[in-house]
């Protein structure tokens, strides 16, 4: 009978650990490579080992050694191929400005787990602002589970304009849906922009303007935060969360 009683509760607890599933998340604002060679980024990220990348200021075949401010390096390339190649993981590019500086700029998602759907929201755009978006990509995990990431990078130069961006972005999460939000959202915690955003996402983890957050709050547990404030690749610092989905 207690040998039973043990089989039993082996399969309960196998049960309950099989319906949890753990994601590392980083969220990473590349400074449009100005700062290092996308090698380097790549390898940075490939050594963290997270499961899903969140980037901002991604930029494809531009040019800016002509520019008010020259960048020396990352001239004249795919970005967003370079890393998805030198990482191993599954990629896709959101253009947000299709003429800048001779290419494209925009945000890029970076996934060890396949894309089902991909899809970009414009953000609403105030005149004499750049155009931003909402990057999203449906995937599907190891265990079945489908969730929704969601990578944006929020206007800062217009205060009105940010927040109806944010609006937007609150818009996104269905009901019944599991989502992930990350992204530079050129605001700080306690701002009205981010109290606007935290009533409806939860937020995971926040540095400066650099944000990572869920939905629903329920279902979630955050386990692990990292901020990489000795990382000189860029002038954002990397942030990273683990979050734990129990079903």
């Amino acid at each position: 009978m207690k040998k039973f009683i043990s089989i039993l509760l082996g399969v309960c607890l196998w049960g309950n650990i099989s319906a949890q599933t753990q994601l590392k998340i980083m969220s990473f604002n590349i400074h449009a490579g100005y700062d290092a060679p996308i090698a380097d980024i790549a390898a940075f990220i490939k050594a963290q080992d997270p499961d899903i990348v969140a980037l901002q200021e991604v930029e494809y075949y531009t040019n800016r050694s002509k520019a008010n401010t020259p960048r020396e390096i990352n001239n004249n390339i795919n970005m967003l191929n370079e890393l998805s190649y030198l990482t191993g993981y599954h990629g896709m590019f959101y253009v947000t400005l299709e003429s800048c500086y001779g290419g494209k700029f925009g945000n890029a998602i970076l996934s060890k787990h396949s894309f089902v759907e991909t899809s970009r929201i414009l953000l609403p755009c105030a005149t004499g602002t750049e155009q931003r978006c909402a990057a999203i990509a449906k995937i599907i995990l190891s265990d079945g589970s489908e969730i929704s990431f969601v990578d944006t990078h929020i206007d800062m130069s217009n205060l009105e304009n940010g927040m109806n961006q944010i609006k937007e972005v609150n818009r996104i999460p269905q009901l019944g849906k599991w989502c992930i939000l990350a992204g530079d959202m050129n605001r700080r915690v306690g701002t009205a922009e981010i109290n606007e955003l935290s009533s409806v996402w939860s937020l995971a983890l926040s540095r400066e303007f650099d944000h990572i957050g869920y939905y629903p709050s329920s279902g979630w547990t955050v386990k692990e935060t990292k901020v990489f404030s000795d990382n000189t690749l860029s002038d954002h610092y990397p942030i990273m969360v683990t979050l734990q989905l129990v079903k």
